[in-house]
């Protein structure tokens, strides 16, 4: 079942990647703690219980779910584990589509509803306590805007550095962020590089220029820059 599932994934979902796979609920339960998947195709009948035995052992999931089954007598219990579908045995291409298509339809209102959150909590909040909506591969995230040290291109990517040291890498480029986090005190020091000036600690003046934020993270500076940045420190 699991190596036709792939193969329909494979064929009809071209965006889809499966990054794991069990065959049971010790082996289930073992994965989802070292994976953090989008969607969880969940079989209801296996060899050590049954797909609820691995639900309820594991807790409230931060996955969606479709359970793949050939009983359909199961599907009203599988709707109050609150699963996206339900797909019956052998696997419709058509139904595949469509269940996938709700995942993606739930992820969305997902990150609506954390952008909202954001939205709401900055009316609320005084300027230095700002949120934003940012999301890698696997999650979306709500951090506080003076909680990020600097950011840095990486191709078609942002890693953002954060002050209790955590990275995450941002599916979006540097220079989306870059005029939404101006207004918010960050400065360009690099074509890849916006710091937050608030984490600023220093420039020396060895090979040209180098930045030290509060993290101890040193960074470039480029020269036609380097009076725009002090100015910019002086306004803070």
């Amino acid at each position: 079942m699991r190596d036709n599932l792939k193969a329909l994934l494979h064929k009809y979902i071209q965006s889809s990647e499966v990054i794991g796979e069990a065959n049971g609920v010790a082996t289930g339960l073992q994965l989802l703690n070292t994976i953090q998947p989008d969607v969880l195709f969940l079989d209801v009948k296996m060899k050590d219980g049954t797909g609820f035995d691995l639900l309820s052992q594991y807790g409230t999931p931060n996955f969606h779910i479709v359970f793949v089954t050939g009983y359909d007598q199961y599907a009203i219990k599988a709707f109050k584990y609150s699963a996206v579908d339900y797909l019956l045995k052998p696997v419709d291409p058509e139904e595949l589509t469509k269940a996938v298509g709700k995942v993606e339809s739930a992820i969305n209102i997902q990150k609506n509803k954390v952008a909202l959150n954001a939205l709401v909590e900055n009316r609320k909040n005084a300027a230095e306590h700002q949120k934003i909506v940012v999301a890698d591969a696997d999650n979306v995230y709500l951090i506080d805007i003076q909680d990020i040290s600097h950011c840095e291109s990486t191709g078609n990517y942002t890693l953002f550095y954060l002050t209790d040291g955590r990275k995450i890498l941002i599916t979006k480029t540097l220079k989306d962020y870059e005029e939404l986090l101006r207004e918010h005190g960050f400065f360009r020091v690099h074509r890849s590089h916006i710091i937050n000036l608030r984490q600023f600690e220093k420039l020396t003046k060895r090979d040209g220029g180098v930045i030290i934020m509060k993290d101890g993270s040193k960074l470039p500076l480029a020269v036609r820059r380097k009076q725009l940045l002090v100015e910019a420190l002086q306004r803070l």
